[in-house]
């Protein structure tokens, strides 16, 4: 009796082993595939409403140092990805003599009602 309970584990247990054995393996990923998942730019990674807000710090900027280059769209955007707030990037932008505005939502006012002048 205890040789058929053995036998039979037994058995059970090559069934399941040559199963699993003949499943599928995942293959991983090749390195052409891995190579040409390319990140997206910041900017065009950013959602529409973060686009306005870099859109509209990007226009405010009026550098008053003659050392003081502007951000470009990229940079701004790079910036908010790099997990600073708008505020915070306002604020940096500010303190560099980029923007004269007061604050972020003065300079989003303003960009608002130009952009809905030129319309």
């Amino acid at each position: 009796m205890k040789r058929r309970i053995v036998h039979g584990l037994g058995t059970l247990m090559l069934a399941m082993a040559s199963t699993t054995a003949a499943e599928p393996q995942p293959r991983p990923a090749s390195p052409t595939a891995i190579a040409s998942t390319i990140a997206p730019r910041p900017f065009a990674a950013l959602s529409p409403g973060n686009r306005r807000i870099a859109v509209a710090l990007f226009e405010s900027q009026k550098p008053t140092a003659p050392s003081a280059r502007p951000m470009t769209l990229e940079q701004i955007a790079q910036e908010r990805r790099s997990g600073k707030t708008w505020n915070e990037v306002f604020q940096a932008m500010k303190s560099q003599g980029l923007i004269q505005a007061e604050t972020l939502a003065q300079a989003l006012g303003r960009h608002d009602r130009a952009r809905h002048s030129r319309s």
